[in-house]
């Protein structure tokens, strides 16, 4: 389908790409990974012909067709969303403007009868050109995608131009998809989508029948979407034939036998290099030394891998405790121009939990988010920290906030605390920035090393809560499992904006999504959370095939499979939900307890005249005092989810 043929690119002295040679056969799913700035959207520029090579040749099949969609820089023409993602079927837009001319012309009754059947048989022509290409059902189908991608019908008449950048690329994705390209090369789909789309956009690849080339560093997306990765790296390209957790299981194995041979090499090398020394003066010896002399001075020699960051282990500053209590918000409501985002917003984040914000985008997570961390004020109702919380906030327009005229090792100095100053150079290694580049000034870094060191200067403050707006965004899959391992040993609480599926999978015990105004309350795993999301999409996907379906009996087919689904899924839930109730219960009881224990120490009166005693005793009274109220609330919240689940 597409060759490329000893490809080269070069900028200046920089060597982008060097000698690469690949093929892109017809229906592959290729994942494109490597460091960013490694070229990879630069060879996307290089198949679509944006740019030129080098040197060498690019051959690509007559037939094929690609679609390119890049991570910036849309160009739309002044239009509507539904216009401009209606405009893929520029062909149908024509039939149909066609049709409608001859309708007027057919109107005139001056035509002669030649001239007449002349039209009619024209547009016969054109009905039948439109029947084979299906243009009956563009419109369908535009809508079916637009709303796939997180676009409301009332969004469907909005100029592009008054859209942001995030929507912008929505639709320029929309378009794409119903041109329906032999080639897809998609470089970062998933930044702007929430969870929603990018399970809607998987199921879409699922059945799109050509190939497709993704850039991405949603490892999750990766994995269900691509069955071979192409690592472009140091202007070279290795091809792994598997998905992105094949890869690593791979590259893992062969940094190991890279390891062994250099280890294998240097222990030969030593022997020869004794060898020579020792037999250096000898006349017999003579030509049996300068053999060895010439091995290995043409010996190719086998290099270390480059040290893996991936292994750098990075933990948080130690903090005293928080209370029980981290987060207490209720009733809070917001508006944006004049109407709601969220109403009556009410949850709580106990010492200890790490729970995920999602929802649509535009439901208001970032808003909400922004409330919880005091940088904006609510419409109404109340937001309250905890006893002894220490809380910071990240976001990416931080990022922006840096002192460019900084080195990176004095930004960082700015926020270290004293105990944290031997360990700058440890965390800027452990966020990729290695060896000198501790000295380079922030005005020279990209936009993703920008939100790294952002990051990285978060976790110098001792904190025991973090409020974290899409903190993986911009960055890459080993610098995530870094920030990931960190946060799993993080002792304090989290709330987590994110729609990163492999982020969060394993790192939150609960999930609160953000859908039509209220907040809806998942207790669980994030895997838990998305199998409800994939099963909803499923069942929404039946009901709009069943409306269609004019058979009863497959009808009626599609709904046992999704009454059958609901019930499975809602027993899971049930058996959940039971579970936690005992569970909360035994802990009722444990402490309801030791409370009645301290009742009885409280009659004691000798009690008071020890005042050491007295505060201690009343201290941990509190404590448990606390976390029974919070366990209480907990089980009525649980319990009536579960009869509401039992009434159903």
């Amino acid at each position: 389908m597409i060759r490329l043929n000893d490809l080269s690119i070069s900028f200046g002295s920089r060597v982008i790409l060097n000698d690469v040679s690949l093929h892109i056969r017809r229906n592959d799913r290729i994942g494109l990974i490597g460091p960013n700035g490694a070229g990879k959207s630069t060879l996307f520029k290089l198949i679509c012909k944006l740019i030129e090579p080098s040197s060498g040749e690019l051959i690509i099949a007559k037939d094929i067709n690609i679609g390119y969609l890049p991570q910036e820089k849309f160009v739309f023409e002044r239009m509507t969303v539904f216009e401009e993602a209606r405009s893929a079927f520029s062909d149908v837009i024509y039939i149909k403007t066609q049709i409608d001319g001859i309708h007027g012309l057919l109107e005139d009754q001056s035509l002669s009868s030649e001239e007449h059947q002349l039209l009619l048989d024209k547009y016969a022509n054109f009905r039948h050109q439109l029947e084979v290409i299906n243009g009956s059902k563009v419109d369908a189908e535009v809508c079916k995608v637009l709303k796939g991608m997180g676009f409301k019908e009332s969004d469907f008449v909005k100029e592009i131009d008054d859209l942001s950048g995030g929507w912008q690329m929505r639709v320029a994705l929309s378009k794409l998809l119903l041109q329906d390209p032999n080639l897809l090369l998609l470089d970062e789909p998933t930044n702007h989508l929430d969870i929603d789309s990018i399970l809607w956009l998987e199921e879409y690849l699922k059945e799109f029948k050509g190939s497709i080339i993704i850039v991405s560093h949603d490892r999750a997306f990766l994995d269900r979407n691509v069955t071979k990765i192409w690592e472009l790296e140091k202007g070279e390209v290795d091809e792994y034939h598997g998905n992105y957790s094949f890869y690593e299981v791979e590259k893992e194995r062969q940094t190991e036998l890279q390891i062994a041979r250099y280890i294998n090499q240097q222990k030969r090398i030593k022997e020869v290099e004794r060898f020579i020394e020792r037999f250096r003066a000898k006349n017999t010896k003579a030509s049996q030394v300068q053999s060895r002399i010439l091995m290995l001075e043409k010996m190719e020699k086998e290099d270390l891998p480059e040290d893996t960051i991936a292994k750098v282990k990075f933990r948080f500053p130690a903090l005293k405790q928080s209370g029980v209590t981290v987060l207490d918000v209720k009733a809070v409501s917001h508006k944006y121009d004049g109407c709601f985002i969220f109403h009556d917003v009410c949850f709580s984040i106990e010492r200890g939990e790490k729970v995920a914000l999602v929802g649509q985008n535009g439901s208001g997570k970032s808003t909400l988010s922004r409330i919880v961390a005091r940088i904006e004020q609510p419409l109404s109702g109340t937001v309250k920290m905890g006893h002894n919380v220490m809380f910071d906030y990240f976001a990416q327009e931080h990022a922006e906030k840096l002192n460019n005229d900084n080195t990176l090792l004095q930004e960082m100095e700015s926020v270290a605390p004293f105990s944290m100053i031997p360990y700058i150079r440890h965390i800027l290694g452990a966020f990729l920035f290695s060896g000198d580049d501790a000295f380079k000034t922030v005005n020279v870094l990209s936009g993703g090393e920008k939100s790294r060191l952002t990051l990285a200067k978060m976790l110098l403050k001792p904190t025991n809560f973090l409020i974290l707006d899409e903190p993986t965004n911009h960055i890459d899959i080993v610098t995530k499992k870094i920030l990931k391992n960190a946060l799993l040993d993080y002792p304090g609480s989290l709330l987590i904006v994110s729609h990163d599926r492999d982020f969060l999978d394993g790192l939150v015990s609960k999930v609160y999504e953000l859908r039509e105004g209220r907040l809806h309350v998942h207790i669980g795993s994030f895997k838990d959370f998305l199998d409800k999301k994939a099963l909803d999409l499923h069942i929404g996907s039946v009901r709009d095939d069943t409306k269609v379906n004019t058979s009863p009996k497959l009808e009626e087919s599609g709904s046992q499979k999704q009454l059958y689904l609901l019930k499975k899924e809602q027993n899971a839930r049930k058996r959940r939900l039971t579970k936690e109730v005992q569970d909360i219960e035994g802990k009722i009881s444990l402490l309801e307890n030791k409370k009645r224990e301290f009742d009885s120490i409280f009659q004691d009166t000798t009690l008071y005249s020890n005042k050491e005693k007295s505060v201690e005793i009343n201290k941990q009274y509190k404590i448990i005092t606390d976390e029974l109220s919070s366990l209480y609330s907990r089980w009525e919240t649980v319990h009536a989810e579960l009869v509401s689940i039992c009434d159903n």
